[in-house]
């Protein structure tokens, strides 16, 4: 994927939704912005390249993006899915080392840039948004350790009942149900839970069938949350 960055006006630079910045007053948060630039990237367009030796950080202004890892025989294993107020690249720029990750626009999306110079000059500034930073890094290693657990412990069809249980603890049970709006597709499910699409066809179909879930355009329902449970505690590769 080629990248089609759009340059933006650099007066129109606002990061006072971006959550690290968040408990800044507006004339500190009006330096900050000095110090960076700003792009407009369309739906598909390629922002990080996995192993580049760049070290800008960036942050969502509107849009979103997938942060995505290839393997050596060039899968795609997408890690997460970041939305407006996140950023990204803070690892680079932070140790100097290579791009960990690839990430991509998958809508038409704003992003506010950093040096990493700058980045880290403001970490030594701003101590609270060096604490939010190593929250933030603190959560990615948990995601990591989950995702890895799941992997080694878990079959094809059991991580992809894993990828909907995340969605309903992020979401919140009410009264047994629960309901996923733009609910992602099965490609992209698959490349989370490192199986094939096929399989993510094939486990939603059965949970369908067995009436736990419903799907209503681009919105998946959970009709019964515990059976879900219960399944996926219950589960092995036959199970299903």
């Amino acid at each position: 994927m080629t990248q089609k960055k759009i340059m933006v006006d650099a007066n129109k630079i606002d990061l006072s939704k971006i959550e690290i910045f968040s408990e800044l007053k507006p004339q500190q948060i009006a330096q900050i912005s000095a110090t960076c630039q700003q792009n407009y990237y369309q739906r598909g367009d390629q922002i990080i390249d996995q192993l580049s030796d760049t070290q800008e950080v960036y942050f969502i202004a509107r849009g979103s993006v997938r942060v995505i890892n290839l393997t050596k025989s060039g899968k795609e294993v997408a890690l997460e899915v970041l939305k407006q107020g996140k950023c990204f690249g803070e690892l680079a720029a932070i140790d100097g080392g290579p791009r960990s990750s690839s990430v991509i626009a998958i809508e038409p999306s704003l992003l506010i840039t950093m040096s990493a110079k700058d980045f880290l000059l403001t970490l030594q500034k701003y101590p609270a948004i060096g604490l939010k930073v190593m929250v933030m890094l603190a959560s990615v290693i948990r995601t990591s350790g989950d995702r890895i657990t799941d992997l080694v412990t878990l079959g094809a069809n059991a991580r992809v009942l894993a990828e909907l249980m995340k969605k309903i603890q992020e979401i919140g049970i009410n009264e047994n149900k629960v309901s996923i709006e733009n609910f992602p597709v099965h490609n992209e499910i698959a490349q989370r839970a490192s199986t094939t699409r096929e399989t993510v066809t094939r486990v939603l179909s059965t949970l369908s069938k067995k009436e736990v879930i419903k799907r209503r355009g681009t919105t998946l329902e959970i009709l019964d949350v515990a059976v879900l449970e219960r399944t996926f505690s219950n589960l092995s590769d036959s199970d299903i």
